[in-house]
């Protein structure tokens, strides 16, 4: 495998995730002092809706960046043509479409929610220019599929930074003008441009390089559209189902308590992207690999990239019991915690769904795509009538529990599975990677709480920031320290690493 492809795979993934998680910790409190929490709350409300327009993109970038990688190792350059040319007609319709389907639910966004959208300041013609920028959007996802695909990862990286750091730059400028929501619009319109351009024509300057030509071909843009028979109904009936909970808590709960449980959601969803990135980034490679036959190198990459993923997961979940309400009254000010019971499910499903997401984003890249639109087709099904039921009756706590169980009960069991099925999960290697969680969770626990404890005692009532920094510091020594005496095969990765690449320039440092 091409350690600096993968090595641009992690800068990409990360870079983006990091990005959004300093736009988000950055513009989220300026949203609440610049925006009035009522129309912020019908905003994020709204915006569950208008996401429907990305359920008519049926995947076609992940489509294409595992089936180009795929030729790629196959060395079918000619093949890789026709994906490109079918992939770009395929994103016309998908513009077209998604930009009718979003002015269609903009006209009937009122009724479904019960609100009158044009009682609130910019709100109207925000939602207006998030139906372009979510349009361009799903074109950019094709260009960036290509481009992941064609391994010119370094392009996607830098597209994708610059790009985030032009929607913080325009949010701030016209928050500060006082365009209210129109100042997010507007700044997810100035990426979505970027983007496309970028990559575009970085992506024109591989095919260049390497004498591909695009070849737009009546016959293999048939087949290709076939390919998304199942993964279209899939991401269809996902999406809805994911967004019900949203839909039917805006008509039963105020729009303030829907801002404050996006709060609450807010520091678990851009680290639940973040971490989930890890498994994101090896899709490309794992293609490759099998395209080029090379199976041992995926179990391999499966192993050692899963015990990082698994400890990463551990650790963020812990931090957040630990740490959440001070996590959030540091950032946004007090009264705007949800209460522990809400907080614990979230982080319940943010654990569980994140270990799931690694198996499922392998089996993808094996290629196993049928399968897993068609379970998901079913999963969702189930859950979003359950979602729909649990958010009428119980709120809030109804439907995460139901998120919870459907996590524990399908996707757990059903992603695991389907590697292993296929060859590239050895059993004996995924108990050996787990079992020392027995010995690592309660340690962690019992010793986080008591860390806690003494930082309460110690430091004064007020003072969240200073507490969370320094409970933080003291429990992230503790889980290393404890993980490296618990996991002996994770102790020899981290070993070799600092033998290969820290050893080196501490001698050359001692040298000179």
């Amino acid at each position: 495998m091409d350690k600096k492809i993968l090595k641009w795979n992690f800068i990409f993934q990360y870079g983006w995730v990091l990005t959004n998680i300093f736009n988000s910790i950055l513009l989220f409190p300026l949203y609440l002092h610049h925006i009035d929490a009522t129309t912020l709350g019908v905003w994020l409300a709204t915006g569950n809706i208008l996401g429907w327009m990305t359920l008519v993109d049926p995947g076609i970038g992940e489509v294409l960046q595992q089936k180009i990688a795929e030729l790629r190792g196959l060395k079918q350059d000619s093949e890789i043509g026709k994906y490109i040319g079918s992939g770009f007609i395929a994103s016309a319709f998908i513009l077209l479409i998604a930009i009718m389907l979003g002015y269609a639910c903009y006209f009937f966004i009122g009724s479904l929610i019960d609100k009158d959208v044009t009682k609130y300041p910019h709100l109207s013609m925000a939602l207006v220019l998030t139906v372009i920028a979510t349009g361009l959007s799903l074109v950019s996802f094709s260009m960036s599929g290509i481009n992941q695909g064609l391994h010119n990862s370094a392009q996607v990286a830098i597209a994708s930074l610059i790009a985030n750091f032009i929607f913080l730059f325009v949010n701030l400028l016209f928050l500060y003008l006082d365009y209210g929501v129109m100042s997010i619009a507007i700044a997810n319109l100035s990426r979505a441009f970027f983007l496309n351009i970028y990559n575009l024509g970085s992506m024109l300057k591989v095919l260049e390089k390497n004498h591909i030509k695009i070849v737009f071909q009546r016959l293999h843009f048939k087949g290709f559209i076939k390919i998304f028979s199942f993964t279209s109904s899939s991401k269809i009936i996902s999406g809805l189902a994911y967004s019900v909970d949203m839909i039917v808590l805006a008509r039963f709960i105020s729009p303030a308590m829907i801002t404050i449980y996006e709060i609450n959601k807010r520091p678990l969803n851009v680290t639940y992207s973040l971490i989930g990135r890890h498994s994101v980034a090896l899709m490309p490679l794992i293609s490759h690999s099998k395209g080029m036959g090379d199976k041992a190198s995926i179990v391999n990459l499966i192993n050692v990239q899963f015990r990082f993923y698994s400890y990463a997961t551990l650790f963020a979940a812990l931090m957040f019991f630990l740490n959440y309400e001070n996590l959030l009254t540091a950032w946004t000010g007090k009264g705007q915690f949800a209460g522990n019971i809400i907080v614990s499910l979230l982080i319940a499903n943010f654990f569980f769904s994140l270990l799931c997401t690694f198996m499922a984003n392998v089996g993808y890249a094996l290629g196993d795509i049928k399968m897993n639109s068609l379970f998901n087709i079913t999963r969702n099904i189930c859950y979003g009538v359950l979602m729909f039921f649990a958010a009428r009756f119980y709120g809030i706590i109804g439907t995460l529990v139901v998120s919870l169980f459907m996590t524990l009960a399908a996707d757990f069991f059903f992603y695991n599975y389907r590697v292993y099925k296929m060859g590239y999960l050895e059993m004996s290697l995924l108990k050996n990677a787990i079992s020392p969680w027995a010995f690592i969770i309660p340690s962690s626990i019992l010793a986080g709480i008591g860390f806690k404890k003494l930082v309460e005692n110690l430091v004064p009532a007020g003072m969240y920031f200073t507490k969370l920094v320094i409970n933080s510091g003291i429990f992230t020594l503790f889980f290393v320290c404890i993980v490296l005496l618990a996991d002996k095969e994770f102790r020899s990765i981290v070993k070799k690493a600092l033998n290969k690449y820290l050893l080196p320039l501490v001698n050359k440092f001692l040298r000179n």
